[in-house]
Order: C-alpha cells, then sequence, then structure tokens
C-alpha cells in the first residue's frame, strides 16, 4: 500500500512556505520586504504601494498555499492539482528569465540568484510532478 509519503512531505513544504509568505505580505509590506530580502536578496522600498500590492497578492499566495495543502492532505483525491500548481511554477520561471532585467533594476536581484531560484522551483515542480499519484479519486479502493 503506498501512502503518497514523497509528495505529502513536498506539498507539504511548499503549502506551508507560500501561506507564510502570503501571511508577511498581507501583515505588512516590512515584513515582506524583509522576507524579500532574506530569500532573494531583493532591495524593496517599502511605501504605500508596495505594501497595497503586497496584501494584494500576499492573499492569491495564501490561496496556492492552502491548494498545495490540500494535495499533501489528500494526494489521491486532490492530485490533479499537481497540475496548475506546476503551471505556477513554469509560469514564476518564465517571469524570472523573461524580467531579469527588471529584477535587476527594481529590486537589485542579480542574474546568479535568478537562476537559484530557476533551480529551486523548477526541482519542486519537478519532484511534484514525479511524486504525484498515478491513481485517481475515482479509482481509489
Amino acid at each position: 500500500m503506498n501512502h503518497h509519503t514523497g509528495i505529502k512531505a513536498l506539498a507539504g513544504f511548499m503549502g506551508v512556505y507560500h501561506v507564510l509568505m502570503g501571511v508577511f505580505g498581507i501583515a505588512s509590506g516590512s515584513m515582506a520586504a524583509w522576507a524579500a530580502h532574506a530569500l532573494w536578496h531583493a532591495n524593496v522600498n517599502v511605501d504605500a504601494q508596495f505594501t497595497y500590492l503586497a496584501k494584494f497578492l500576499g492573499a492569491y499566495v495564501v490561496g496556492f498555499g492552502v491548494m498545495l495543502l490540500f494535495i499533501a492532505k489528500d494526494p489521491v483525491r486532490y492530485g490533479a492539482l499537481v497540475y496548475p500548481a506546476i503551471v505556477v511554477g513554469l509560469l514564476r520561471i518564465a517571469e524570472r528569465l523573461v524580467f531579469a532585467s527588471e529584477l535587476k533594476s527594481a529590486f537589485g536581484i542579480g542574474m546568479d540568484r535568478t537562476i537559484g531560484t530557476i533551480i529551486v522551483v523548477g526541482a519542486l515542480n519537478l519532484g511534484l510532478f514525479l511524486l504525484r499519484p498515478r491513481e485517481t479519486h475515482w479509482s481509489a479502493k
């Protein structure tokens, strides 16, 4: 009997990470800026516009994290959610590449950090894909 321990752990880690990052954004622009600096060495000017956008985007990040926690809770029942999660990961990778010069000019995030983020996001999403349950909710006994 397969209990899907790998995907539960991976989706759980990713879910908690995203919920926390979203809560930081919702809680305060300063917390969001601190997290961005700690993780990506981003230099953020915290003003009213950034603070509002951090709250707005934080809500979506919390939603994404909750989706990943559904996968962690029951990978067979919610296994189809792996695919939208991977799409979001691929979009993040594409954005990092396409807008690398904007990341550098706006936040001081260099290409070394961009490549590092791409590797991490790619590895996490590859893990989701490889660990996804092969059976569906309908065929589960």
